[in-house]
């Protein structure tokens, strides 16, 4: 019989595909089932199922990010049947690129669901049928994909002789070929097959495939302080070849074939740092110095994740003023904290997508004789997700703020007062602070304060609070509700907003617009 599992975060789902059809009758047993993606991939490690019937769309961790992740833990490989609602139906298209075997519509019919177990049947018979390989036609790569899956008993030992695997140490160096641009199956296959020519007629290793990765077990490395520098060097070229950059990770040594699955654990457990690390050099595994590892960040060491709006606000002034090289060091600073906080390189990404796109929206609403410019810069947003190493995209970033702050050095005045009461007079309604000014104008706050106030005769604070009466003044003389016109200026709070006004105008936002008219 070959095992099934289910998973769909709606119970009456699972509980009807149990019941629907007599599975044994079509060699199958359901194994079990799980109520979200996360569960799914657990069961999928615990009981190794020949199948599973996964919905696409489930909170958390959905179908695809479940098919993703166990083709890349699991050993071996299940085979998945799609679940999908009528709404579902691009996740479902998605799901079959990434090679799912079918698609079952919501409610799932009886006989749709016997016409996908005859046909993966015959597909797992197959499969069954061609495992059962004589010793001479075990390629080296067939016996490393056993022993990758711990499964060495079944590997002859009249074949691992033949294929060349003797040795006094064995290590899985792991690579995963990268590229802005997707990178096809062909172009996969030609850095295989350089690698293979490097390492194979000299009997130095074993190249293989474990998608998304490529591999090579070297042989005899430990005794070799080389090994890895040389693995490196010839990864490069068989990538060069291609116009790829690679990201490479060795598992460490082990003393024997049979311990070789631990090497490529650990090979697979460093790679899902990949994001944070460099390119040109092989990463070596090591024990995690603590628990909390980002799956595709760094490890996390516990610290808070930053601010992104008041990074965005910072950001905005620095642009706002062409302070390129404070914008730089903000993304730089930012980038920084979002790793030390273990976050992953898809949260890193979006943060920076959040930060950027709050800045330049406010810029193109705030400088209007800029606006196309700052559209433009809107537009190269999106690039950032084809970067692929952290240092990649901050480089990346730095470069676009120094381009985005060129078109407004200059704008203001010379002098720096002139160009807080510009910057104050644009942005009145952002949460401004003499300190985030300071920052962005690389001033001490206290100096800047000073100078200030000997310049215009009033403090910051002060100044402030009379560009924005003036501006709710205005508003409300346009007819504007009270409450609109505290949040417009830039108060939150419409009681605090009230003492303002009374402050400097002597009556009441109500009583003054009621005066008006």
């Amino acid at each position: 019989m070959y095992r099934v599992l289910i998973v769909d975060d709606e119970p009456l789902i699972r509980e009807g595909l149990r019941t629907i059809v007599n599975w044994e009758e079509h060699g199958f047993v359901v194994a079990g089932s799980a109520s979200d993606g996360l569960e799914g991939l657990q069961k999928t490690e615990k009981l190794a199922p020949d199948l599973v019937i996964v919905d696409v769309r489930m909170p958390g961790m959905d179908g695809l990010n479940l098919i993703r992740a166990v083709r890349e833990r699991s050993r071996p490989k299940p085979h998945f049947l799609i679940l999908s609602g009528h709404a579902d139906f691009e996740y479902a298209r998605r799901a079959l690129e990434m090679k799912a075997e079918g698609y079952l519509l919501k409610p799932v019919d009886e006989d749709e669901l016997t016409e996908h177990l005859a046909k993966m049947k015959s597909i797992l018979d197959e499969e069954s049928r061609k495992e059962k390989v004589p010793p001479a036609e075990w390629s080296g790569e067939r016996i490393v994909a056993s022993l990758l899956a711990g499964d060495f008993g079944s590997v002859p030992e009249e074949a691992v002789a033949g294929a060349g695997l003797d040795g006094d140490s064995f290590e899985v160096v792991l690579i995963k070929p990268q590229s802005r641009e997707e990178i096809d199956g062909a172009t996969t296959a030609r850095v295989k097959r350089k690698l293979s020519e490097t390492y194979e007629p000299a009997g130095r290793g074993v190249v293989f495939s474990m998608d998304p990765y490529l591999g090579i077990v070297l042989k005899n490395s430990a005794g070799d302080p080389g090994a890895l520098d040389a693995a490196c060097r010839a990864i490069a070229r068989a990538c060069a070849d291609s116009g790829l950059d690679f990201t490479a990770v060795s598992g460490g040594a082990v003393a024997r074939l049979d311990e070789l699955e631990r090497s490529y654990r650990n090979a697979r457990e460093r790679m899902k740092s990949r994001f944070a690390l460099e390119g040109g050099k092989v990463h070596v595994w090591e024990p995690p110095a603590s628990e909390g590892h980002a799956g595709g960040g760094a490890a996390g060491g516990g610290k808070e994740a930053p601010d992104l709006n008041a990074a965005g606000e910072k950001l905005l002034l620095a642009l706002d003023i062409g302070n390129a090289d404070t914008a730089a060091e903000l993304i730089r600073g930012t980038g920084e904290a979002m790793l030390e906080a273990g976050m992953t390189e898809q949260e890193i990404k979006a943060g920076f997508a959040q930060m950027l796109t709050m800045a330049l929206g406010k810029l193109a609403q705030n400088r209007p004789e800029l606006k196309e410019k700052v559209q433009a810069y809107s537009s190269a947003v999106p690039d950032i997700y084809a970067e692929y190493r952290f240092s990649g995209l901050i480089g990346r970033l730095t470069a676009l703020a120094r381009e985005m702050a060129e078109p407004f050095r200059g704008c203001g005045g010379d002098k720096q007062v002139q160009r807080m009461i510009e910057l104050i007079r644009r942005n009145y309604s952002e949460n401004l602070k003499l300190e985030s000014l300071a920052e962005v104008f690389n001033y001490n706050s206290s100096y800047l304060g000073k100078l200030f106030k000997q310049t215009t005769g009033v403090s910051f604070n002060t100044y402030l609070d009379q560009v924005r009466i003036e501006k709710a003044k205005e508003l409300l003389a346009d007819g504007m509700k009270v409450y609109q016109v505290a949040e417009r200026v830039g108060y939150a709070n419409v009681d605090y907003f009230h003492g303002k006004f009374r402050k400097y105008v002597g009556v009441s936002p109500s009583e003054y617009r009621k005066r008006l008219h």
